[in-house]
């Protein structure tokens, strides 16, 4: 049974860090056109800036359980660079259990609040020209708290494995 709720999350966690990789390619299209257009044509969309803000927003909330998951993430680590495997994963272990969880809490049942009061106010971009629907935005917030949490569940089964 472990092993298939790790595969699952897996392939969930893969499922959007691939989604992420092409959020990127997407982003630099985005730059790219808004810099062509302002810089030669001399024209501006508040819409087109508020969408990549947007997407940008959007690969960095669904990449970080991918991140996470493939060890990528940064560490400012003195000490734990020299420790042997063992000892990365105890403290990999309490670094989730007391770090990991509380903060996917907040970010589960608060983001889910802010996800849901903007919808209920159809709540739009404050400046003219700007996207609407900004629920859609927030409502990342709350999927990457559901998203590292299934993460740091995988890591917290990988360490409990025989």
């Amino acid at each position: 049974m472990k092993k298939l709720v790790k595969k699952s999350i897996e392939k969930t966690t893969n499922l959007f860090g691939k989604f992420s990789s092409y959020l990127v390619v997407a982003l630099i299209l985005l730059v790219s056109f808004s810099v062509i257009l302002r810089y030669i044509f001399s024209i501006g969309f508040t819409w087109l800036q508020d969408l990549y803000i947007w997407i940008h927003a959007c690969f960095i909330l669904l990449g970080i359980s991918y991140t996470l998951s493939k060890d990528g993430h940064v560490r400012i680590d003195i000490v734990y660079r020299n420790l042997n495997n063992q000892k990365k994963k105890i403290i990999n272990f309490f670094g989730a259990i007391l770090f990991g969880f509380p903060f996917c809490y907040l970010l589960i049942f608060k983001g889910y609040e802010y996800f849901f009061r903007s919808f209920l106010l159809d709540e739009s971009s404050k400046e003219i020209g700007g996207l609407p629907n900004i629920f859609i935005l927030k409502f990342f917030i709350f999927l990457m708290g559901i998203l590292l949490l299934l993460e740091l569940t995988k890591k917290i089964l990988i360490f409990f494995k025989k």
